[in-house]
């Protein structure tokens, strides 16, 4: 007779004494000052403009129509590096009051984009992330989205089904996080949806972070794509890393958008928020960027300050003026506050700031459910919305904390805790920042929950043999969770192994015990030893 096939999950239990910093790398950079808040989009309306408002930051040669040797061509750059021309653009946030429907601009306090270097699976083999080109173009998020029928808060991972497809993955990648200095931070893209302005006067006295993820696996051929998202697509943990899908071979770094603006402004105030793209949920917040680094340098500085960092190294701080690539060609503030784009005459007469009658553009505020697109199909992944929902109705999910290490003061890394809310499930890490004595009436940025990192990519990817990869890599994790003993932050990963046992047919028959034995699906963990690590995240006054 045939031998037949049983299947079961084996137990190996190995401890591995990983650096997480290695993991971790990164480097943020402030753009503390705005470009302009203008209806520019050169990517989705080239050439005219665009439909919404969005809040500029980088190269000064930005305008409706831009290549990336108009960026190279800047005069100056928003943005701390001299050397980076590139354009980073998300949607802006508005307030509209209650009684006159108006609208007020809501102030940025600061931007800052995170290059982080996290290695991916890719194929089963452990691939290492190498820099962004010149002229990369890319897109995060739709700002027709206003529904989320997913999960609230997000369940552990590893994610499946409906929870792990890359619409799925794409709404996770957005969070606006609840800043209150007075408290442990919350972790990064822990909410995916705009609170309701009760929620947020009761409980965010130091402002709203919007946090934008952009994909890290790459096609490794394309710049661009007709939808400036499908030659790329984000790995699948999100911001924790995970595997790259099928045909995105190459690992671009994380970058992460966070920008804090100062609803506190408007506390007392009925009304709601609403994003400048008509969407007061939330859901439908997005950001684009085009690549410019003179002189091949950010090639330089991920390969500098990217991978193997330990806290005696320049540079582990993650702020780029503690790394010596970077430390020649910084902007000071007041310089970044100095760089200005050039307005195109056609959108001189729009008015910005308010009070406003209309959002810039004349963009209908549209809660949905519905796909707030007006003349399209929605998109094919999306999943369908519920039959009606009250206007502009967001869930509840109420604040949760990081664990956060021995020594909490600015700079330490606060981590999600396995067992403080539900949503701490999904773990990731947080980075805690504090206001800076000059900037007292702006909040700052907050935690930064991040396993998975954010710089930039080079046609071909540094791999690493899969024999060179630690315990675990190319199989799924079931669960993440973080401890802190002493000053040392520990992180146990669970992976799963399947292994196929051939039982012949003149086998014993497995006793009840044995059947439940080879049901049951046992574990492989390991170990990672992370050294708390200390980014001082300076965001002087920034209004």
């Amino acid at each position: 007779m045939p031998s037949a096939s049983l299947t079961r999950s084996l137990a190996a239990a190995a401890a591995l004494l990983v650096s997480l910093d290695q993991v971790s790398a990164l480097w943020r950079m402030q753009c503390d000052g705005v470009l302009a808040n203008a209806r520019i989009d050169p990517l989705v309306n080239p050439g005219v403009p665009s439909a919404h408002l969005h809040t500029l930051h980088g190269g000064n040669a930005l305008g409706l129509t831009t290549t990336v040797e108009d960026l190279l061509s800047s005069d100056c750059t928003s943005c701390q590096v001299t050397k980076d021309k590139s354009a980073y653009w998300s949607a802006a946030l508005y307030f509209q009051e209650a009684s006159t429907g108006q609208l007020s601009l809501v102030p940025e306090v600061s931007h800052l984009t995170y290059y982080k270097y996290t290695p991916l699976t890719v194929n089963g083999v452990y691939t290492f992330p190498s820099a962004l080109p010149n002229g990369f173009q890319m897109i995060s998020g739709d700002p027709f989205e206003r529904n989320f029928t997913l999960p609230v808060p997000d369940p552990p991972m590893p994610w499946y089904g409906d929870d792990a497809t890359q619409h799925a993955l794409a709404q996770k990648a957005i969070g606006f996080n609840c800043l209150n200095y007075g408290a442990t931070p919350e972790p990064s893209l822990y909410r995916h949806f705009l609170p309701t302005k009760e929620y947020i006067d009761g409980n965010c006295p130091d402002g709203i972070r919007m946090e934008l993820l952009f994909p890290q696996c790459w096609n490794g051929k394309d710049l661009t794509s007709s939808t400036f998202k499908s030659h790329v697509a984000f790995p699948s943990a999100t911001i924790n890393g995970g595997e790259c899908p099928s045909g995105y071979d190459s690992v671009i770094n994380q970058i992460f958008f966070e920008t804090i603006v100062n609803t506190a402004a408007f506390a007392g105030q009925a009304g709601q928020f609403v994003l400048s793209d008509g969407d007061p949920t939330g859901y439908g917040f997005h950001g684009d960027l085009i690549i410019a680094w003179e002189d091949n340098f950010l090639e330089e500085a991920t390969k500098t300050c990217g991978p193997d960092l330990t806290p005696s190294d320049p540079g582990f701080s993650g702020q780029v003026t503690d790394c010596p690539v970077f430390q020649p060609v910084l902007n000071d503030q007041a310089e970044m506050q100095s760089c200005k784009l050039s307005m195109p005459p056609s959108l001189m007469q729009d008015s910005i700031k308010g009070p406003l009658a209309q959002l810039p553009g004349n963009v209908p505020i549209i809660a949905g459910p519905e796909y707030a697109k007006p003349n399209g199909p929605k998109p094919t992944a999306a999943p369908a919305a519920p039959a009606s929902v009250s206007l502009a109705s967001t869930p509840t999910l109420s604040y949760t904390a990081g664990s956060t290490g021995s020594n909490p003061e600015v700079g330490n890394i606060f981590l999600q805790s396995s067992t403080s809310a539900p949503a701490s499930s999904s773990t990731t890490l947080a980075v805690m920042v504090s206001p800076s004595p000059a900037a007292a009436q702006a909040p700052p940025a907050v935690p930064e929950p991040a396993s998975a990192s954010p710089p930039a990519i080079t046609p071909a990817p540094s791999v690493v043999a899969a024999t060179a990869a630690p315990p675990g890599a190319g199989l799924s994790t079931v669960t993440t969770e973080y401890y802190t003993k002493g000053q040392d932050a520990y992180e146990v990963v669970v992976f799963e192994e399947e292994v196929t046992v051939t039982v012949t047919p003149d086998a014993p028959a497995p006793t009840g015990e044995s059947k439940r034995d080879l049901r049951e699906k046992k574990r492989r963990g390991h170990e990672h030893l992370a050294h708390l690590k200390r980014h001082n995240h300076h965001l002087g006054g920034r209004m």
